[in-house]
């Protein structure tokens, strides 16, 4: 048969065991405690969040919000300035045949009274001062009805032919208005630019500072162009008109857009052209883009040849200068990204972003219906992706509060949601665990109920073999250390070596249960002991040495 002192003995060691793991434990390495096990899995939780927050926002286009914002921007402006454009230049291509055909007629109507046949116009140069004065008031008259810089006629004669440089030199009218944003139309501020010093005097008119008495017209320029194409032709009027690209009068300093529309008479002679100027000041007033978000935005109004916008015949309409493009070279279109085109300039390599649309300055099987017109609102490169970067920035920023903030939102989670666990732990550690404590947390509360009952129960331990026990230093010294309970103590431990539970305990010596908890506390250090049931082990072996029976059954 077993000896139970062995047993018991052997029990004892493994307690001593713990004791030494327990201390061996202290120089392992460090472990995360459970409120960081729990933060780390906050932290965990959130960076999964975080990148599939990241993987939608890619993946839908949210980092791209600059270039749509940009699309949305340009689209609108570009269709408010095309419809503008194509409705202002319609209007006076229309307005333009009205005068010409008027102004043929009257001068038609002029040379027939005088005898003369129209195509023997330039044999009589007499009678240019008598059409262009009668002509005046007419083109006073279109000037102050339309939406323009200026109203011209230009005959294809010369007042002195024997001149060296008759020609190149043409009779005609240039009526300027001043105020190229046409907002005063009852009290318009008009110049003579072109035309006799008379005509002038006549319709009150004073002379800028570039007027001369004639026009100097050249091979290949507007005015030739223009007759040349209506020369033979059967076409009407309303097929035959041209616009002109920017560009200046020669010995005029502002650039503009003329609309130029033959004067024939009812025999097919082309006898000189009339029509209307838009200048660059004008365009540039009605046609500047809204700039708020991008300073720099500007109109561009360009011959289209292919993929390729002549920019030195273009207008310009906006706050950005555009100088390089202005002076010369041309404008690339590239693919477009995003649904934004990319433009390369020839003249400094620039590169702009924009939009651009085709605008039909000719109806169809007109004689320059083949020239193509081309409106664009374009953005220096540098403008868009700089602000595109802030509001990428903005919105990183925002993401980044946002992760602070979730990173000490989850820090204060861990910390109270842990907090009751810990709190129970320690309880347990120090012996203040009874069936009464809750923390609402079930599992716990079932460990705190397992632990009270435990603490309740006598368990039947082996007893230890007499030879071991005797020998063993931990005996000896427990034995030793009974000598220095107090009698409150010692009376405590000996109701325990009697079989007593706690609770009896407390009823025999009419204390309170807390009361007997602190004298056990006080018993364990002082017998450095560690719980009720390594106590009870010594006590177990006390008995079996000094063979007294077992009482622990008793009631």
């Amino acid at each position: 048969m077993k000896n139970p002192l062995a047993g018991a003995a052997s029990m004892l060691k493994s307690i001593s065991l713990q004791k030494i793991q327990r201390k061996i434990g202290l120089f392992k390495e460090p472990r995360l405690s459970l409120r960081w096990h729990t933060f780390v899995y906050f932290i965990l939780f959130l960076l999964a969040v975080m990148s599939g927050l990241f993987l939608l926002l890619f993946s839908t286009g949210g980092f791209s919000v600059g270039f749509k914002e940009c699309h949305v921007f340009l689209k609108n402006e570009l269709e408010h300035i095309t419809g503008n454009v194509a409705q202002e230049f319609g209007a006076l291509s229309v307005e333009g045949v009205a005068l010409a055909e008027s102004l043929a007629e009257q001068i038609e109507r002029k040379l027939k009274t005088a005898g003369v046949n129209p195509s023997g116009l330039k044999n009589h140069p007499h009678l240019l001062e008598p059409i262009l004065s009668e002509a005046a008031d007419r083109l006073l008259t279109a000037l102050q009805k339309n939406k323009c810089s200026g109203v011209f006629l230009i005959l294809d004669a010369t007042v002195n032919p024997a001149l060296p440089t008759a020609e190149n030199s043409r009779a005609g009218l240039f009526l300027k208005n001043m105020e190229p944003n046409v907002i005063n139309l009852t009290f318009p501020t008009i110049r003579f630019l072109r035309g006799s010093f008379a005509i002038a005097r006549q319709l009150h008119l004073n002379l800028l500072p570039q007027w001369q008495m004639e026009f100097q017209v050249t091979p290949g320029d507007f005015f030739f162009k223009t007759i040349n194409a209506a020369t033979g032709s059967v076409l009407p009027l309303s097929r035959l008109y041209y616009w002109n690209p920017c560009s200046a009068l020669v010995g005029n300093y502002e650039k503009a857009m003329l609309l130029c529309v033959p004067l024939r008479t009812s025999d097919g002679t082309v006898i000189g052209v009339c029509g209307f100027e838009v200048s660059a000041m004008l365009f540039k007033l009605k046609n500047t883009p809204n700039n708020s978000t991008y300073t720099r935005a500007f109109t561009i109004f360009a011959p289209l040849y292919g993929d390729v916008l002549n920019t030195s015949k273009a207008m310009y309409a906006g706050n950005y200068s555009a100088l390089p493009l202005q002076s010369g070279g041309v404008l690339s279109i590239m693919s477009p990204r995003k649904g934004i085109s990319s433009y390369l300039s020839s003249a400094d390599g620039s590169i702009y972003f924009g939009l651009h649309q085709k605008i039909n300055l000719y109806p169809k099987n007109a004689a320059f219906s083949e020239e193509e017109w081309a409106l664009a609102v374009l953005i220096p490169n540098q403008d868009l992706r700089a602000n595109i970067r802030r509001q990428n920035q903005l919105f990183l920023v925002l993401l980044f509060a946002l992760f602070i903030f979730s990173v000490g939102t989850a820090l204060l989670i861990s910390r109270k949601s842990v907090a009751p666990v810990l709190g129970a732990l320690e309880m347990v550690k120090e012996r203040k665990v009874s069936g009464d404590m809750k923390t609402n947390i079930q599992e716990i509360d079932d460990l705190i109920a397992f632990l009270a009952a435990q603490d309740a129960t006598n368990d039947d331990l082996p007893g230890p073999s007499k030879e071991p026990i005797e020998s063993s230093a931990l005996f000896s010294a427990f034995v030793k250390n009974i000598k220095t309970l107090s009698p409150a103590e010692r009376a405590v431990f000996n109701l325990y070596m009697e079989g007593y539970t706690a609770q009896e305990i407390a009823k025999i010596l009419c204390l309170s249960i807390n009361t007997i908890k602190t004298h056990n506390k006080r018993i364990y250090t002082k017998l450095n002991v560690s719980s009720r049931k390594e106590l009870l082990v010594y006590v177990k072996m006390m008995q079996e040495v000094d063979g007294k029976p077992d009482v622990r059954q008793k009631q």
